[in-house]
């Protein structure tokens, strides 16, 4: 397999991979088993002009942490990515694998902090809508930590009627909390892949009606796909604790991950 992934070293998840060296190496290593090349931007230069002969583009949420970005580093995605991730998407048939956390931050502080406005704002120009949800947080993080947490993660079964490479494998998906997904987008492209249970609910104070969003939706743009997924903590590994409690472990979640890298990847039915 010769195959390129390159993931967004703006992505709060990657920079904790930095900076701890133990967050993604679960992921990143299966996924080199499995025979892909993982690659890593340059936060210094527009994301589009990298893209080059990488098939699938991993954003695992853009918002800063830790120190391993400069101070006064833009996390905004510029006019040259916005159109240009695009027009790799839709014309030259790239994959992208986007993650979009909950929007406000309560229990875990007093301020309403809304972490994922840059991946709404890449979301939108592509046709897809996210909304400032903020759905199943349930626990309270102890300090200091202790595994396993208090409180009980969402347990989501993933849709009958997706894309059987991508729930092949995959009994149940776990998360601590997830952000709002709209499942169509503009064009009326979009197949969710596993749905908010049925008793959720959006703890945002800005009334989203959880019945309406879904948890992992696949897009297709063009010659391209798109799959948007309501936590980046799902690829963390286990016993790591930021910026949320490591979740690859729990429920088929490592699973679900390649599956979605391979479909994204090869484009299978």
């Amino acid at each position: 397999m010769d195959i390129n992934i390159l993931f967004d070293s703006l992505g709060v998840q990657v920079q904790v991979q930095n900076e701890t060296k133990d967050r993604l190496t679960t992921w990143t290593d299966a996924l080199i088993s499995a025979g892909y090349t993982v690659n890593y931007s340059d936060y210094t230069k527009p994301l589009a002009g990298q893209l080059g002969d990488n098939k699938v583009l991993v954003i695992t949420t853009r918002q800063r942490k830790g120190s391993t970005i400069p101070p006064g580093t833009s996390f905004a995605y510029g006019s040259d990515d916005l159109d240009g991730i695009q027009t790799w998407i839709k014309d030259a048939g790239g994959s992208l694998l986007l993650f979009v956390n909950h929007s406000t931050s309560p229990p875990f502080t007093e301020q309403k902090i809304y972490w994922p406005i840059y991946d709404i704002q890449l979301a939108a120009a592509l046709g897809i809508t996210t909304v400032f949800a903020v759905i199943g947080l349930t626990i309270t993080y102890p300090s200091p930590p202790t595994i396993p947490l208090p409180g009980k993660a969402i347990a989501m079964t993933p849709n009958p009627d997706a894309p059987p490479a991508i729930i092949d494998g995959v009994t149940a998906v776990e998360a601590w909390d997830s952000g709002g997904i709209v499942p169509v987008m503009s064009n009326g492209s979009g197949i969710i892949l596993v749905p908010l249970p049925a008793d959720s609910t959006d703890a945002s104070g800005l009334g989203y009606e959880t019945s309406a969003l879904a948890f992992a939706v696949l897009y297709t743009l063009g010659k391209g796909k798109i799959i948007v997924i309501g936590h980046s903590g799902i690829t963390g590994n286990y016993g790591t604790p930021t910026p949320s409690y490591g979740q690859i472990e729990s429920g088929d979640n490592l699973k679900f991950l390649m599956n979605c890298v391979a479909y994204l990847a090869g484009g299978a039915s």
